[in-house]
């Protein structure tokens, strides 16, 4: 059983003015803390007695606010007479356990348990996060677990949260070029940065703060400027861009397309050839955004056209293979029509793409230079007639989101190739049925597979 006495034993220590009586209060407070009944207890203990909390009342040093906020001071404490030294891993380990079993509902007994100093907790992390190397891992946790709590995160103030941002943008950056002095598993701490940079990007405080636009823009465009390879690196940087976009794309105006310009070579050397799922997903979202970001924009008439290329290869290479999907997801899709969550990703891009390239040749024409290509028009209708099954899939998504916006003379001139799809179709039927009756009368099997065709 815990008593107030176990408690204070671990309170008395910690907010000692001495190093060493500190210490051993953070190893003490680990004995209770390690897993099993006894952590159970301790951990209850705190929770109950943090519940029974009134509204605006300071807590008493028997709850998790006020072993946080004297864990900040040790911490705070640590680093301050650490000069030649690095300060001690364990006051950043324990402060992350003790933040998450704060937080953890088996324990807690009150619903955000740390709201009464959450604005206090969030500037030490910001300070310890720009000044000392050695705790980032476990400050990095403690960062992403508050901004996945909203009312957490709306208590972070906006000058602590765009420091944050630029930090992490900075950290990527270094570590992306190589100037990270930090030892350890490059690979591995730049991942860690981008994952807390997503974070930042998925939870701000509320609207994205306007003096801190530009240096973001600049800080990813800057970022891959040193991206090359594809890897759980560069699909978590996509995803990263993918959110910022999502969350301040709209205000953003021709900056998104700042941000495309910096992007694209990574994006259309990986789209036809790789072999990550998720990276594909996470690309064909992007596209759809800066799609949906470009009305409007000069340059959007650019993005669609390569936005057409990419889309036409990859309904033809998906309807030969039925997908990237495992060949056994791939077999029952083919078999019984069904998409894959990336095959309806692929097709919602595709119609947001034919639409946008419909509407913009319907327009005056450009005085630019372009390549001679074939009005979508065209296209379209022709891989309607060989009734490739992806192809048919974007149309029906394009007709559904688009109908009313669209000429009707297009849909005559689209409905003719498919019904020129349906009368090949019944020709194979109507040729395969008369070679069988004709061979084996009286039995009437058919079985037919139309070349070039896959309805």
């Amino acid at each position: 059983m815990v008593t107030s006495r176990d408690v204070q034993e671990v309170v008395s220590k910690l907010s000692s003015d001495k190093a060493k009586a500190r210490e051993e209060g953070i190893k003490l407070l680990n004995t209770w803390l390690e897993g099993g009944e006894r952590s159970i207890r301790f951990c209850k203990y705190l929770g109950q007695n943090t519940a029974k909390l009134k509204p605006n009342e300071i807590p008493h040093s028997e709850t998790w606010p006020f072993l946080v906020t004297l864990l900040v001071q040790c911490v705070s404490f640590e680093i301050s007479s650490s000069k030649r030294r690095l300060p001690k891993a364990s006051f950043a380990k324990t402060m992350r356990i003790v933040i998450q079993r704060a937080d953890d509902v088996k324990f807690s007994g009150k619903a955000l348990p740390l709201l009464p100093m959450v604005k206090i907790l969030f500037n030490h992390i910001s300070d310890v996060l720009s000044n000392v190397p050695s705790f980032q891992l476990e400050y990095g946790i403690i960062l992403r677990h508050l901004l996945a709590v909203g009312d957490y995160r709306f208590q972070l103030r906006n000058r602590i949260y765009c420091s944050l941002v630029l930090l992490y943008i900075e950290k990527v950056v270094t570590s992306l070029d190589g100037n990270d002095s930090s030892h350890g598993n490059p690979k591995e701490e730049v991942f860690r940065c981008i994952l807390t940079l997503h974070s930042l990007f998925e939870n701000p405080p509320g609207d994205f703060p306007v003096d801190v636009r530009e240096d973001i823009v600049k800080g990813l465009v800057q970022i891959f400027s040193f991206v090359r390879e594809e890897g759980k690196i560069s699909r978590k940087l996509i995803e990263c861009i993918n959110t910022y976009l999502l969350k301040d794309g709209p205000n953003l105006g021709s900056q998104s397309l700042e941000i495309h310009n910096a992007v694209q070579q990574f994006v259309f050397r990986c789209w036809l050839t790789t072999h990550d799922r998720s990276l594909k997903d996470a690309l064909i979202f992007y596209a759809r955004l800066q799609l949906n970001l470009s009305r409007g924009a000069t340059d959007g008439n650019s993005l669609v056209e390569q936005l057409l290329d990419l889309v036409c290869k990859e309904l033809d290479q998906s309807s030969l293979s039925c997908g990237s999907a495992p060949r056994s997801d791939a077999t029952k899709d083919c078999k019984f029509g069904a998409l894959s969550g990336s095959q309806r990703g692929l097709i919602e891009l595709a119609a947001l793409v034919f639409y946008k390239a419909c509407a913009s040749t319907a327009k005056a024409p450009s005085t630019e230079k372009r390549v001679k290509r074939e009005p979508v028009a065209v296209l379209l209708k022709e891989a309607l007639m060989k009734g490739k099954w992806l192809w048919n899939a974007a149309f029906c998504c394009f007709i559904h989101n688009y109908y009313n916006r669209m000429s009707k003379d297009l849909f005559v001139y689209w409905f003719e190739g498919i019904s020129t799809s349906f009368e090949r179709v019944f020709g194979y039927v109507a040729n395969a049925l008369t070679a069988v009756t004709d061979s084996k009368p009286g039995h009437l099997r058919l079985s037919v597979k139309a070349k070039n065709c896959e309805w």
